[in-house]
């Protein structure tokens, strides 16, 4: 009875994903971005979130039992912003970053916990 009721249902894993610690390299410093990526267990909103690699994002794409959430992450540039004649031309690192977990925040509730400083990996 159970397998009428499954049928040919796909079997998705509960485990763990690996985590990662980004290490971003002087290619990612003169792009000035890298990309994160945030996964977190889809029935537990204040639970851990992990970080992990773009394969592993990509891995639990289809796997209902992940929310899964990416993010631009600045890491060079002006750390504050620049004006020139009295115009705003960069927001500077920390703003960038404010912004990113702010909007990042109404995904994932507690990425603020996970990355405690905008400015992580600046250089």
């Amino acid at each position: 009875m159970y397998r009428d009721l499954i049928g040919n249902k796909i079997n998705y894993s509960l485990e763990l994903p690996k985590t990662f610690v980004p290490n971003p390299i002087e290619e990612d410093y003169q792009n000035q971005f890298i990309e994160r990526y945030f996964v977190q267990r889809v029935n537990d909103v204040n639970g851990f979130i992990f970080e992990v690699d773009s394969v592993e994002f990509d891995n639990l794409e289809n796997n209902p039992y992940w929310k899964k959430e990416n993010m631009r992450w600045r890491i060079s540039g002006p750390l504050e912003p620049v004006y020139q004649n009295g115009n705003l031309v960069d927001i500077g690192v920390k703003n960038s970053n404010i912004g990113s977990l702010s909007i990042m925040s109404k995904k994932l509730k507690n990425i603020n916990l996970y990355i405690s400083t905008p400015l992580q990996f600046y250089k």
